[in-house]
C-alpha cells in the first residue's frame, strides 16, 4: 500500500521499528539465553529487521522516514552496540532513518551513553522497557537519566501495557497509572506512550488525566492486535490527532493494516496527515 497515492501527509513518519545489527542479529539464540524478555518476544521464527530490511519495506509502503529503535536491553554493551549502529544508519541514510538511542536509565552508565548518544546524533531514547531492563518509573535511580534527557532535548519512548485484557508475550508493567505519576514528576521530558499509552488516552475524560495527556503522545504500534479501529477515533477526539503518531512496531505488523484501521475509525484527511507524519515531524523538528 503506497501511502503517497492518498496523499496522507506531506512526510510519512513510521515512529516505531525495531532494528538490530547483525552482528547481534547472528547472536540471536546467545541473547535470548540471557535475556528472557529478548526470548519472550524473539520465540520461533519471529523475524529481527536490518536496516536493508526496513529501508525495502520503507519504499514498498511510501514510508518517508522511521525511527528506528534497537532493543530494550539491561546489558549496557548491547545497548552500546546498538547505538553504534543506528548512529551509523543514521549518518548512511539521514533522509530516512531517525534514530532512537538504547539505554538502560538506571544504568551507572546512563548519563556517559545518553551524552554518547546525543554526540551520534541520536534524536530520542527508546524504546524504554523497564521490565525487560530491570527498573520501575519510580526508580530514584533514573532522575539522573531524565535530567540529562531533558538537557540534551531527547524524548523517551516507553513501551506502555494495558492493566487489564489478554497476557502476551511483550505485556509488562509500565501501566496508565505509573505513567501519569512519571509524566507528572516530570513534566519537562517528552514522552512518547508506545502502544497507545497502554489504554491512557481513554482515561482523559477525567479532566485531570486530559490536562496530563494532552502534553504526551501515543503511538500506535501493535494497535491491530489489540483495540477496535475506533480505538483510533476515541484517542484523537479525547487529545487530539497532533497527539498521536502512526507507529507500525515493524517487523511485527505491516503499515497498510494500520492505514485500513485509520480508514475505516473514520479520520479526516487533515487528521491522518497529523497523525501518519505531521505530529512527529513537529515533535522531532523535522523539516
Amino acid at each position: 500500500m503506497d501511502l503517497r497515492r492518498g496523499q496522507v501527509a506531506r512526510m510519512i513518519i513510521d515512529a516505531h521499528v525495531h532494528v538490530l545489527p547483525d552482528s547481534l542479529r547472528e547472536r540471536r539464540d546467545e541473547i535470548a539465553r540471557s535475556d528472557p524478555w529478548f526470548a519472550a518476544c524473539h520465540e520461533g521464527e519471529r523475524r529481527i529487521a536490518s536496516v536493508d530490511e526496513v529501508l525495502q519495506a520503507m519504499d514498498a509502503a511510501g514510508v518517508e522516514r522511521s525511527v528506528c529503535f534497537g532493543w530494550p536491553f539491561a546489558d549496557a554493551a548491547l545497548c552500546a552496540a546498538v547505538n553504534d549502529h543506528l548512529g551509523a544508519a543514521q549518518r548512511e541514510h539521514p533522509d530516512r532513518i531517525i534514530g532512537f538511542g538504547c539505554v538502560n536509565p538506571a544504568s551507572p552508565d546512563a548519563v556517559e551513553e545518553l551524552r554518547r548518544c546525543a554526540d551520534l546524533g541520536l534524536h530520542g531514547i527508546g524504546e524504554l522497557n523497564s521490565d525487560a531492563q530491570g527498573f520501575s518509573l519510580e526508580d530514584p535511580r533514573i532522575s539522573a537519566a531524565v535530567e540529562v534527557s531533558v538537557a540534551l532535548n531527547l524524548p523517551w519512548t516507553l513501551h506502555c501495557s494495558e492493566p487489564v485484557g489478554h497476557q502476551y508475550a511483550g505485556k509488562g508493567t509500565m501501566t496508565p497509572d505509573r505513567v501519569v505519576a512519571f509524566a507528572m514528576r516530570h513534566p519537562e521530558l517528552r514522552l512518547i506512550c508506545a502502544h497507545l499509552g497502554g489504554g491512557l488516552p481513554f482515561y482523559a475524560h477525567m479532566p485531570e488525566i486530559a490536562q496530563v495527556c494532552r502534553r504526551l503522545w501515543f503511538d500506535t504500534a501493535a494497535g491491530p492486535f489489540l483495540y477496535e479501529p475506533t480505538a483510533y477515533r476515541t484517542v484523537i477526539d479525547l487529545v487530539g490527532a497532533d497527539r498521536l503518531l502512526f507507529g507500525s512496531d515493524y517487523p511485527l505488523l505491516a503499515v497498510a493494516r494500520y492505514m485500513t484501521a485509520f480508514t475505516a475509525a473514520g479520520t479526516s484527511d487533515a487528521e491522518r496527515r497529523l497523525v501518519c507524519g505531521d505530529a512527529m515531524a513537529a515533535l522531532l523538528g523535522l523539516s
